[in-house]
């Protein structure tokens, strides 16, 4: 066992260290500094005396978790669920105070955007808070395990599932539908997919709630093949509540699990939900995506309405517009609206969704934005204002250029990963781009995921 206050060497995997954590990172972790390495905490606060366990070195950082608290944090508290200290993935800050959540995830977005985009002197606002801390999901994915488990994913072992008890993230009928699901496949036999072997049948449930209607959609992703007990599980399901008006499957048939289920067909009731945000409705299935936090959504809406300012007549572009939430929300006010997006299924739910809501002006074009923009955006179209929502990976160089080269007076980046949204940013730059506001909104309490709404001006 080292400690960093008698001893130089560089610690080793399975060492000892007392170290004094500074921060809360965007990542999870907090840091702290010995023995000339960022030594980055898991399980820490901000603030803190913790004995950790080293397990993994590299050239100027080393990884560990909290084995003691030896003197604790004013913001460490107890965490509300048993899975918490298990390492379940659901949530990483259930044991630090919500007040102390919201100012890392406020200094992520100022690091992120001073650090790595090298943005100065910035109008950064107070974060919205999120009103609900717990029960805030309208969607979770659990994974199946070959043991005949049902769960989340242990932090940082994407093969481990851990059997689920309670969770206070989605709902309780949430947790009530996954252990129902467990027992059924364990009574059945059915084959569950094994991550390691990259084999196996049942993969996932998703469970979809809306706010608005009450609605709820069960998603089961599997393997490509027959699915014969497929009717009677989705029977089975429907009957643990009434809300539950949907029962899908879904196929991934590659190994990565971040690839997007395909070949959806309905196995009870309908293929979709309804979800009302900002007065209108949107349909959402299980391939589409709608941001998690339905009651923060409206929120956003709101703020990327205000930023857009008045646009009555006015074209606007919408890049990654999934179902059409802010495609029809500025429709709604007078946009003329072009949607892009890449997903099929969200384009046919966006159209849909335009005609539902009786809202005239929209277009909507399905493809990759690297590619559609060209066709959207041809030279001699400068929209007023372009909104783009990319996904946790950012936009691309190459979309970024694209959208300057169009030359809106306005362009608003709705982000959930602040790293990626500096990057993305750098390259407007050079286009006469510059940072009027950034409000960042937490949509995902109990993480270190942080949303933003920043707003560009073209000098």
């Amino acid at each position: 066992m080292t400690s960093p206050a008698v001893s130089s060497i560089r610690p080793r995997p399975g060492d000892e260290l007392v170290v004094t954590v500074d921060r809360l990172t965007y990542g999870g972790e907090g840091i702290a500094r010995a023995q000339g390495l960022a030594i980055f905490v898991s399980g820490a606060a901000a603030n803190e005396t913790v004995r950790v366990k080293v397990h993994k070195i590299h050239r100027r950082h080393a990884e560990s978790y909290v084995v003691d608290v030896e003197q604790p944090s004013p913001d460490r508290i107890k965490p509300r669920c048993q899975h918490f200290d298990e390492g379940c993935g659901g949530c990483c800050w259930q044991h630090v105070r919500y007040e102390a959540q919201l100012v890392a995830k406020t200094a992520a977005v100022r690091d992120s955007l001073e650090r790595l985009g090298g943005f100065r002197d910035l109008d950064i606002r107070p974060i919205v808070p999120a009103p609900d801390t717990f029960f805030y999901r309208n969607k979770m994915e659990f994974a199946f395990h070959p043991e005949g488990t049902l769960g989340l994913h242990r932090r940082g072992a994407w093969y481990d599932i851990i059997s689920l008890r309670e969770c206070f993230l989605e709902s309780p009928l949430a947790v009530t539908i996954v252990k129902t699901a467990q027992d059924f496949v364990r009574t059945r036999g059915i084959l569950l997919y094994h991550p390691r072997a990259r084999e196996g049948f049942l993969r996932e449930l998703c469970i979809r709630q809306s706010r608005g209607t009450g609605e709820t959609l069960l998603g089961l992703v599997t393997s490509p093949g027959a699915f014969p007990e497929g009717k009677a599980m989705a029977e089975h399901l429907a009957k643990v509540d009434p809300s539950i008006t949907s029962v899908v499957r879904s196929i991934r048939a590659a190994d990565d699990t971040a690839t997007p289920p395909k070949d959806t067909t309905i196995l009870f009731g309908k293929d979709y939900i309804t979800e009302i945000t900002a007065g209108l409705r949107f349909r959402i299935g299980i391939e589409t995506f709608y941001q998690t936090n339905s009651v923060q959504a409206e929120r956003l809406v709101e703020l990327v309405k205000t930023a857009a300012g008045n646009v009555a007549g006015e074209q606007v572009v919408d890049v990654y517009c999934g179902v059409g939430v802010f495609s029809l929300a500025l429709a709604a006010v007078g946009a003329k609206v072009i949607g892009v997006e890449l997903v099929e299924a969200a384009i046919e739910a966006a159209r849909r969704n335009a005609e539902e809501n009786a809202l005239s002006g929209l277009v909507f074009h399905a493809g990759d934005a690297r590619k559609v923009l060209a066709e959207v955006l041809p030279a001699g179209l400068s929209p007023k204002v372009l909104v783009l929502d990319p996904p946790r990976a950012g936009a691309g160089g190459k979309v970024m250029r694209r959208i300057a080269r169009a030359c809106p007076e306005r362009i608003i980046y709705v982000s959930c990963n602040p790293t990626t949204l500096a990057r993305d940013l750098v390259e407007l730059r050079a286009f006469g781009y510059r940072i009027t506001s950034v409000q960042p909104i937490d949509l995902f309490p109990q993480t270190y995921h942080v949303e933003s709404v920043v707003a560009l001006d073209r000098t």
